[in-house]
C-alpha cells in the first residue's frame, strides 16, 4: 500500500516520541497545507488529486511539540539529567528547518 501524506508527516515528526502528536492532530495539520495538485486542480475540485506542502505541516508539528516541552523543566525520570530546555531547542530547530523547506509538495494517492 502507497505511503500516505500522513505517513510520511509521521516520520518528519517523531509523532509518537515525547512530547507526542495524537493521529488526530497530524490530521488537523495537513488540513490548511493542501496546495493545487501536479494538474493545477485546487483542493476544492472533486478531482484534486491529494497534495500538501507536507514541510509547512511538519513545521508546524515540531513547533507544537516544542510549545508541550516548554511547559516542564525536567524530562521523567526525575534525575535523568535530560532537560526540556534541550528538548524544546530541539523542537524548535527542526520547526527551523522544515520551514525552510516550505511549499516543497508531496502528491498522494
Amino acid at each position: 500500500m502507497p505511503e500516505t501524506a500522513k505517513d510520511t508527516l509521521k516520520k518528519m515528526t517523531a509523532w509518537d516520541v515525547a512530547p507526542t502528536l495524537t493521529d488526530a492532530e497530524l490530521d488537523e495539520l495537513l488540513i490548511p497545507c493542501c496546495v493545487m495538485d501536479k494538474d493545477g486542480l485546487p483542493p476544492s475540485d472533486p478531482d484534486w488529486t491529494p497534495t500538501y506542502d507536507i514541510n509547512a505541516a511538519a513545521a508546524s508539528a515540531w513547533l507544537i511539540k516544542a510549545a508541550r516541552a516548554a511547559a516542564t523543566i525536567e524530562v521523567d525520570p526525575p534525575g535523568s539529567g535530560i532537560f526540556t530546555s534541550k528538548v524544546f531547542e530541539n523542537c524548535r530547530a527542526m520547526a527551523r528547518i522544515y520551514g525552510a523547506k516550505c511549499r516543497m509538495t508531496v502528491g498522494m494517492k
